[in-house]
């Protein structure tokens, strides 16, 4: 579906197309997490006794809640059973907080949820995406992946990529 969706944009310069094209269909599989200890917090808890992971509509709802309020900070600041809804909070002695972050290309290749889709005065897909011919292994692919993956389509109508400007030292 990715390669189908990439022959529906206007890729300018038109060498781009080639470019995405080579590099989205030789990608391998894509692990969306990363062992770091900054970034945007995976909200899962897991079971001291068995490892097994517990991450509900509720536990999400009540982290959303929290990074609205304090930050996604709050994930690495608060203790465990401030992380828990209610319902969960006697179970925090058994619970550890996932040390996950998100890998920065999910995060940022899922802008287009956050942005264009979440604001009535913009319209889905973009008109234009535009940024360095680096970014066709970067945002470029990561967002067209995301949508695919959800909206069955790119997120952008248009991608735009320029050259690089360098100084006498390069």
């Amino acid at each position: 579906e990715a390669l189908e969706a990439i022959d529906s944009v206007q890729w300018i310069p038109q060498a781009g197309v080639k470019r995405i094209r080579a590099m989205t269909s030789d990608r391998n599989d894509w692990c969306i997490s990363r062992q770091r200890k900054w970034g945007v917090p995976i909200p899962v808890f897991y079971r001291k006794d068995t490892g097994e992971p517990l991450v509900t509509e509720e536990t999400l709802r009540h982290v959303i809640e929290l990074v609205r309020e304090k930050g996604s900070d709050a994930w690495f600041d608060l203790p465990v059973e401030d992380l828990l809804p209610e319902s969960l909070k006697a179970e925090a002695s058994n619970l550890d907080k996932g040390e996950d972050t998100m890998d920065v290309w999910f995060d940022s290749g899922s802008s287009w949820a956050g942005v264009v889709s979440a604001r009535e005065e913009l319209s889905f897909p973009a008109d234009l995406y535009l940024e360095g011919s680096d970014q066709h292994r970067g945002w470029f692919q990561s967002s067209l992946l995301t949508s695919v993956a959800v909206n069955g389509c790119a997120p952008y109508k248009t991608v735009l990529t320029h050259g690089f400007v360098l100084d006498e030292k390069g």
